[in-house]
């Protein structure tokens, strides 16, 4: 899985051997918990693999540490690897 930031975008791709299966866009706003959650719930579901399925989970593009997006995205992260 890999999560990208590209100005006020996020990116999530869902990938294998480096081929992309799945891919969601959000657009960074009040509710970036709620619909990234549920942006992950439908990749996921979509694919039909379950959260212990995933072997890890990159962050990438352009987030400032200290910004809550920056903790929720770090924090969504974690959770997916745990």
């Amino acid at each position: 899985m890999n999560i990208k930031a590209q100005d006020s975008k996020l990116i999530l791709e869902l990938t294998k051997k480096g081929k992309v299966l799945s891919e969601e866009n959000l657009t960074i706003s009040r509710n970036l918990d709620t619909m990234l959650i549920i942006a992950l719930d439908r990749i996921l579901s979509r694919n039909r693999i379950g959260r212990l399925s995933l072997k890890n989970v990159k962050i990438g593009g352009k987030i400032r540490s200290g910004t809550v997006s920056s903790m929720i995205i770090h924090s969504v992260s974690k959770a997916l690897t745990l």
